[in-house]
């Protein structure tokens, strides 16, 4: 076989194989996230949504399973290149939002242990955590 003909097969069946995957089913606050709205989801998280069923409070970050109050974690709580403690929001050093102070003095131990000092506090829609040297 011809290495374009080879490269045309392959091409099929991946393309075979993708059709036959089923479409995801990922619901947020009630509704089934298309297409685009996964992919930027995804991107938000910094990871693939699993399917299922959740709640996301678009203000703070904070999602949990429909149907159970408890807050699950934070979007974008994987995005960072610091180690998992979530971005910077501001350039003062402050990270979060978070969705529990406990989450908020994981991410402050973690930074004192690279030598960083860090207070972590509530403002009104989140925990956060200030570090400096």
């Amino acid at each position: 076989m011809h290495p374009h003909q080879l490269a045309a097969a392959l091409l099929g069946v991946a393309a075979a194989a993708a059709a036959a995957q089923p479409a995801r089913r990922v619901y947020v606050n009630g509704l089934r996230m298309d297409t685009a709205a996964l992919a930027r989801l995804d991107r938000a998280a910094c990871t693939r949504i699993p399917d299922g069923a959740y709640w996301l409070n678009t203000r703070n970050g904070a999602w949990g399973y429909a149907g159970n109050p408890t807050v699950q974690g934070v979007i974008g709580d994987a995005c960072s290149a610091t180690g998992g403690t979530g971005g910077q929001v501001a350039g003062d050093g402050t990270y979060g939002p978070y969705a529990t102070m406990r989450r908020a003095n994981e991410v402050a131990n973690d930074l004192r242990r690279r030598g960083l000092r860090a207070v972590t506090f509530h403002n009104g829609d989140g925990y956060y955590v200030r570090a400096s040297r």
